[in-house]
């Protein structure tokens, strides 16, 4: 890629955030924006299935509006909706992520629903989900290992301890969320506040979870399908693999998304011809 770093992004970001918790009540942030807003990170959010066509809506006008596009919608993953819309003078890309279902280990973690009690406004305007059970949330996915084991790095990288510190009423009410593992994810966040790791806590509720897992099929097949999708999919390629850079020369750019428009939605700044055999809707 010939540009390697992004802009301050705060401003365009923040408006669509805003407009996002003014236009869709069941939609909320999961997860913090800063690396978004300063840097090229995504921005996770979480709504139901029946909000998705809003959101891609406002995420639509939004990028329009900001002279950014295309955009690309992508539905590869289970119970996720990634949002790319592409800067033309930059290789790094905007990208909104919508979750209607959280897996972990094979077991729901959470719908839209139980995240919206743990959620509050941000000073910035936009709802986000409250330090404390953003914490935990980040402690499974970012801080922790497979087997019980830490994950310091990105324990530091995400400044979990900071979170799950600033809000221990935040801990305990998301830790419902992990069901009969509640009180050993607690005891495992805890001890990341002091600076030490608990791996039996840890193991108890990974155990917890996935064993509810086992009641849940569809949980299973979707965690299987992701490792498949995530290899094959050029849109999520970018996302993982190249760190939300496309190529940024116009004849590479167009070449992918002749590839992308195969299997996703397109939406075009201005309408453009459509070539045979893309699947390219394009706004008026």
């Amino acid at each position: 890629m010939s540009q390697t770093f992004a802009s301050d992004r705060t401003a365009p970001w923040l408006t669509l955030l805003r407009r996002l918790t003014e236009n869709v009540p069941s939609w909320t942030v999961m997860k913090s924006v800063d690396s978004a807003l300063t840097g090229t990170g995504d921005v996770d959010s979480v709504a139901p299935l029946e909000a998705w066509p809003v959101v891609e809506r406002e995420f639509r006008d939004w990028a329009m509006a900001h002279g950014l596009g295309p955009v690309i919608v992508c539905p590869h993953v289970p119970y996720v909706l990634h949002l790319v819309a592409l800067d033309p003078e930059r290789a790094f890309f905007y990208e909104l992520d919508v979750n209607r279902r959280k897996i972990f280990l094979g077991s729901t973690l959470f719908y839209p629903h139980h995240l919206l009690p743990l959620s509050r406004m941000d000073d910035r305007g936009f709802r986000q989900v409250r330090p404390g059970a953003e914490g935990l949330i980040k402690l499974v996915q970012n801080g922790a290992k497979r087997g019980g084991r830490p994950d310091w790095d990105g324990i530091r990288k995400k400044r979990i301890a900071q979170l799950l510190a600033s809000d221990p009423d935040g801990v305990r009410e998301g830790a419902r969320l992990f069901g009969r593992g509640a009180d050993a994810v607690v005891a495992v966040a805890e001890s990341v506040v002091r600076g030490e790791w608990n791996p039996r806590a840890m193991l108890a509720a990974e155990a917890w979870c996935v064993l509810r897992g086992l009641g849940d099929p569809a949980a299973l097949v979707a965690r299987a399908r992701f490792r498949i999708v995530r290899r094959r999919c050029p849109v999520l390629r970018a996302v993982f693999q190249a760190g939300r850079q496309v190529p940024l020369r116009v004849v590479e750019r167009e070449e992918w998304l002749r590839k992308v428009a195969t299997a996703h939605t397109v939406y075009y700044p201005e309408i453009k011809r459509r070539d045979e055999g893309d699947q390219i809707r394009a706004t008026a």
